[in-house]
């Protein structure tokens, strides 16, 4: 196996948009790496069925994951992103899907009609500080400082460090719109990072060293056999306006 590690001087992007219409929501996610999306069926009451889209993944069983969703199936629609976690194990998920998924519940229960997050995160060294920006329905909502993956400002999420986050979440905040905001940027936080890895030098998941269990990729059984979708890394630095461009032809414009 060839040593991945490298750092591509640019900005990393990552852009999550949904759209809901009556008993359907639409949720997409795109940045260097990915391309996934969901739509959420539901009755008004709880969730019907979920359908999932792997157009662009990094490993070939990833676009499997998308049968892993069925476990959402029966959840009642409750206002918290958080909630999905509660009623199936996502670590059996995929990622990006679940992640879109419980937004898109969230915003069911909170009757958000649409959303648009647009994360921007410069990366020039590795140890050295760089910004991290997340906007919301076009307006800046964030700006937090790191290195590597570690918050070093603002409070209180210097403190708590990035992967704590939800579980501090879950402990200290009640406002369903603030817990989204967290658990957007926190993932972006962690996924940024991949600016410093080449994947095509990799053949399997299990060469990424990051051990059995984070997701269903990961899994025993999968991890030593998913191989890698060579030449799906993209760079969105000077073409921003290209990610999600095809998402107003999946979920229809806007009403």
């Amino acid at each position: 196996m060839n040593n991945p590690e490298v750092v591509r001087p640019g900005v990393f992007r990552r852009y999550v948009r949904t759209r809901a219409v009556p008993g359907t929501v639409y949720a997409d996610v795109e940045d260097d790496a990915h391309r996934f999306g969901v739509t959420v069926h539901h009755d008004g009451a709880t969730v019907t069925a979920v359908e999932g889209r792997a157009i662009r993944t990094p490993w070939n069983l990833c676009s499997v994951a998308r049968q892993a969703l069925s476990a959402l199936v029966g959840m009642r629609l409750e206002p918290s992103p958080l909630a999905a976690a509660r009623h199936a194990d996502q670590k059996l998920q995929c990622t990006h899907m679940f992640d879109l998924a419980a937004i898109a519940i969230g915003h069911v229960g909170r009757g958000i009609v649409e959303r648009e997050y647009r994360v921007e995160a410069p990366w020039y060294e590795r140890d050295a500080p760089r910004t991290i920006t997340l906007e919301r329905d076009g307006e800046t909502f964030w700006t937090w400082t790191l290195i590597g993956d570690r918050v070093i400002a603002p409070e209180p999420y210097a403190a708590i460090g990035v992967r704590p986050l939800l579980k501090w979440c879950e402990q200290n905040a009640s406002d369903p719109d603030l817990l989204e905001a967290v658990y957007v940027m926190r993932r972006a936080v962690l996924v940024s990072g991949m600016r410093t890895l080449d994947l095509d030098l990799l053949n399997v998941a299990s060469d990424t060293g990051h051990g059995v269990g984070a997701c269903f990729v990961h899994q025993r059984g999968r991890i030593s056999v998913a191989t890698r979708n060579r030449g799906t890394t993209l760079d969105f630095t000077e073409t921003p306006s290209a990610m999600l461009a095809d998402f107003d032809a999946i979920a229809g414009r806007r009403p």
